[in-house]
């Protein structure tokens, strides 16, 4: 069976045929709308009101609001803000981490495990005579630990002693606050507290890092700071701090400002640590 070609030319005559299009009133006759349309028209109208509509609907998406509505589409605003907000991220973690590496910094020091400054010196080449510990009493078991926290302690105190070994043997400080010591420091009282006027400011006993802040109903605002050769220093009590972690102090630079001691006299509480073990700063002041 032949297939049969389209007849090109009667479409073409088809196109061009005229149709009238006609509104009529249902109850006089009369004419109220007369058109006349052929294909061709139709088509091409068709077309460009088609056209037309893509045209309007792309002005209202590139230029207007409504583009934000269409799903996975983002303003170039958004994605500055999305980076942005991916940077501070970043250094808040790197903050975090420097702040955790501080702390744990501090505990190791505090807790004689980890020698940051290594010391020239030797300070277990100090000899401790242990012979008493074959004298029997009648608490034994209380002098045997007396003994121990006397040998746990023999080698800080026997470098303190010993100016040719001890990293404090040239070890100065200034006084955080301008009045005299009222508590000092004792084997129960390991700060030493000095008086000071209200809001006086409270100095940087040493050059060195702010590693911690804190605050407690107990102690006020508390910072520590930590310097060279495994030295950590506390100011307590007071009432407001000027420093944060991670903060580089200089010796003498103003912190914080003093505070009330259990709502009384104003204060400053001055601890000194070396290497895990509370000493008297009094022994090192200017």
């Amino acid at each position: 069976m032949a297939i049969k070609k389209p007849n090109w030319k009667l479409w073409k005559m088809r196109l061009k045929n005229v149709y009238r299009f006609q509104i009529v009133d249902e109850k006089s006759y009369d004419v109220k709308l007369v058109m006349e349309l052929n294909p061709l028209n139709i088509i091409i109208g068709t077309g460009l009101i088609l056209a037309f509509f893509t045209f309007l609907n792309f002005v209202l998406i590139a230029f207007t609001p409504l583009k934000q509505y269409i799903p996975g589409y983002g303003s170039s605003s958004g994605r500055r803000e999305i980076i942005n907000m991916g940077i501070k991220a970043e250094e808040l973690d790197n903050s975090i981490k420097a702040h955790q590496k501080y702390v744990a910094n501090l505990q190791n020091i505090l807790n004689d495990k980890v020698v940051i400054d290594a010391v020239k010196s030797d300070l277990k080449k100090s000899k401790v005579d242990t012979g008493i510990l074959s004298i029997k009493t009648t608490d034994e078991s209380q002098f045997v630990k007396e003994i121990e926290k006397g040998l746990k302690n023999a080698a800080l105190l026997e470098s303190v002693r010993d100016a040719n070994i001890s990293a404090l043997s040239h070890l100065e400080l200034i006084q955080p606050v301008s009045g005299n010591a009222i508590i000092k420091h004792s084997d129960k009282n390991i700060g030493t507290t000095f008086s000071a006027s209200e809001n006086e400011p409270v100095k940087a006993v040493l050059a060195g890092n702010v590693v911690a802040t804190s605050y407690s109903a107990e102690d006020g605002y508390t910072i520590i700071v930590q310097t060279e050769n495994q030295l950590v220093y506390i100011l307590k009590n007071n009432s407001q701090l000027l420093k944060k972690n991670g903060n580089f102090v200089q010796e003498g630079e103003t912190i914080a400002n003093a505070g009330k001691f259990k709502n009384k006299a104003f204060v400053s509480t001055l601890e000194l640590w070396y290497r895990g073990h509370a000493i008297d700063p009094q022994k090192f002041i200017k």
